[in-house]
């Protein structure tokens, strides 16, 4: 493997963690919330927990899948070339901003502020 390809390796790793994260974050402060607010829902809480786990096996195996093909081009546009690897790196991102997205916000409401999220293009 060559060094760029161990970087995005590691990047991607510390990114599924990241999402992984997130995801806890976002279940415990939709849960507090709930509970305060005495519409805590136990199917929802399971739910969420059951995502969570599913998203991880999931990034776990396609991770191992992307790492032993490596070298295998699945994407081509306008001549520029895109692996497994790095295609499992921008999915993981995407997850990973929506789930910033809706932390900032759970959080923003439990301290009651006022603030507007806003994704760039």
């Amino acid at each position: 493997m060559s060094e760029i390809t161990k970087l995005i390796d590691m990047n991607t790793v510390y990114l599924g963690i990241g999402l992984i994260i997130f995801m806890i974050v976002n279940i415990t402060l939709g849960s507090i919330d709930a509970v305060l607010t005495n519409t805590f829902d136990w199917g929802k809480f399971k739910r969420g927990i059951i995502k969570a786990i599913v998203v991880l096996i999931c990034f776990i195996l396609i991770y191992i899948a992307g790492a032993i093909n490596a070298d295998v081009i699945i994407i081509n546009v306008n001549g520029q070339e895109v692996n497994i690897l790095t295609a499992i790196y921008f999915v993981i991102f995407s997850g990973l901003t929506w789930y910033v997205k809706e932390v900032l916000t759970k959080l923003a409401s439990l301290v009651k502020a006022q603030i507007v999220i806003e994704e760039k293009k």
